[in-house]
């Protein structure tokens, strides 16, 4: 068993490929092939870095509906994979990023309210632990225009950190799972994995102090009385790194999708008047992330 912290993004494969196959399930939920949900998957997806081979079987199952919940974590046992940080950022993450897929497209359906309580209740994810990562992300929709002085900069995150703690969701949770907003706007930024390599960087000027309290477990208060410590120029800096990473998520997840496309475009010329059910699904996913990947280009980055 490890015993280090890793984040989503480092985790075992066949790990990132279940979180990634629940996500799955609710682009499914609403009986449709939408658009704006795929956009969706693939920036979680693309930002917990899965591989080629794994996105196109996604893709496969998706296109075939073959994306049951239930039977996902059959025979997947996580404590044999993962220590109790990583498996409350595997469970806390998964419940932020179903939240960011599922309102992608600004529409709620019975199916997916289902299929969330249902992976709330399998992951044992309090109502009021759930409502937190929803209110999360309605704030985090809003971040931007909200931040218009160092108060209520500093107001989100002391807020987001006291909230956490008392809902019993450890602070080191919120940096690894990938929040931008409140203590994730430090903790993103640095992404903690490569703090050893912003620590030579301006960046890590900013953000030592409060990544090293946090890995450190040192209180709350501590922490919260850092962040009223930040001055208005690191204020700017950080929200500036913040537009800046949202931004290099977004060009690299229309990357991957073209890179999807080219795969799946060598493969109906491949098997072209051999088996023409197989090239239909195909050509299937081919026009869905077309359509995917269009909403990309024609929308700005957004916060996951």
């Amino acid at each position: 068993m490890n015993k280090s912290i890793r984040s989503l993004e480092n985790m075992p494969l066949n790990i990132k490929f279940l979180y990634s196959s629940i996500l799955s399930s609710m682009v499914c939920a609403g009986g449709s092939y939408n658009q704006l949900k795929l956009a969706g998957f693939y920036r979680i997806i693309n930002k917990i870095k899965l591989p080629l081979r794994e996105r196109i079987q996604l893709m496969n199952f998706i296109i075939t509906k073959q994306v049951d919940f239930p039977t996902m974590c059959e025979g997947l046992d996580l404590d044999d994979y993962l220590n109790d940080q990583e498996k409350n950022i595997f469970r806390f993450s998964l419940m932020k990023d179903l939240i960011i897929i599922m309102k992608s497209d600004y529409i709620d359906t019975n199916n997916e309210k289902k299929l969330l309580k249902d992976i709330q209740n399998y992951f044992h994810i309090s109502d009021e632990q759930f409502s937190f990562f929803s209110r999360e992300y309605e704030s985090d929709r809003r971040f931007f225009d909200d931040i218009t002085d160092d108060w209520e900069f500093k107001n989100i995150a002391v807020n987001t950190i006291s909230t956490a703690a008392a809902l019993g969701i450890p602070l080191v949770i919120l940096n690894y799972s990938g929040t931008f907003k409140g203590l994730g706007t430090f903790g993103i930024i640095s992404g903690l994995k490569a703090l050893g390599m912003n620590k030579r960087t301006k960046r890590g000027s900013i953000l030592l102090g409060l990544t090293s309290s946090i890995l450190l477990s040192i209180t709350t208060y501590k922490i919260i009385k850092y962040i009223l410590s930040v001055k208005k120029d690191e204020k700017t800096k950080l929200i500036q790194l913040m537009r800046e990473d949202i931004e290099k998520l977004h060009e690299g997840t229309k990357d991957i999708i073209y890179e999807d496309i080219e795969y799946f475009t060598n493969r109906a010329v491949e098997i072209k008047d051999k088996d023409s059910q197989d090239l239909g699904s195909i050509l299937k996913m081919i026009d869905i992330l077309k359509r995917a990947v269009a909403t990309l280009e024609n929308t700005e980055a957004m916060i996951i």
